[in-house]
């Protein structure tokens, strides 16, 4: 077990290597502050203990800097209607194993956790040998909805950790999905510069008056010529 979270680490480390700067500057923010992908560089990471995925809905639609006839989001999907859900592996190995895929409908309860899943669709498993699983749903309500992926055949040894949640909203204003792990990564990237930046403070107050207070300056160096 501790060798599969380590490849998974690993996995989700390359992943966030991407280059950030790129991709936050070819979003595009709605006016509903949803983030609308603009480009393939931009991908929602979303990952258990044993799985990590870059997922995508996908509705018709044409952005003005992509060839395809699609608009490309994330976890906030701004509108019903049909859509296209799918998931990138990030393990070659998971190439080799049978997913299924399953849209549910949710009901979030204070704390925002899933309660009352109502199935909409199901994908029986298969092998997804070129990493790629999919499936389409036309979405009728605005919602909570969810992507359950489950990992090997359903009459095996299938658990929980081999069943991989992804939530989503559609037509919801404002709605807040699990936050994806690059805000995540970011979010500590911040807090790591601004500790750096108090233990900087805190050296220059104390130690950087003294520290070359035993050299000559310039004017008095001057009087020895």
């Amino acid at each position: 077990m501790a060798s599969c979270k380590c490849k998974l680490f690993l996995l989700i480390l390359m992943a966030l290597t991407i280059p950030l700067s790129a991709g936050a500057a070819n979003n595009i923010r709605n006016n509903d502050g949803r983030t609308k992908y603009s480009g393939a560089s931009m991908k929602c990471l979303v990952a258990n203990d044993f799985y990590a995925v870059h997922f995508t809905a996908l509705q018709t639609g044409r952005q003005s800097s992509e060839g395809t006839d699609f608009m490309k989001y994330c976890q906030e999907v701004p509108v019903t209607g049909l859509t296209f859900l799918t998931i990138d592996m990030l393990d070659r190995d998971v190439r080799q194993i049978p997913i299924s895929l399953k849209v549910v409908q949710e009901e979030l309860d204070a704390n925002g956790n899933p309660q009352n899943q109502k199935v909409l669709s199901e994908v029986p498993p298969r092998i997804y040998k070129n990493g790629t699983a999919d499936t389409r749903h036309e979405f009728t309500q605005p919602g909570h909805y969810a992507l359950i992926a489950e990992f090997g055949e359903p009459d095996g040894m299938v658990t929980e950790d081999d069943r991989l949640r992804i939530p989503f909203t559609i037509a919801l204003v404002g709605a807040s999905s699990t936050p994806p792990l690059k805000i995540m990564f970011w979010v500590a990237l911040s807090a790591l510069f601004l500790v750096s930046a108090y233990f900087g403070w805190i050296f220059y107050k104390r130690y950087w008056p003294n520290l070359f207070g035993g050299m000559p300056s310039q004017g008095r160096g001057s009087d020895h010529f």
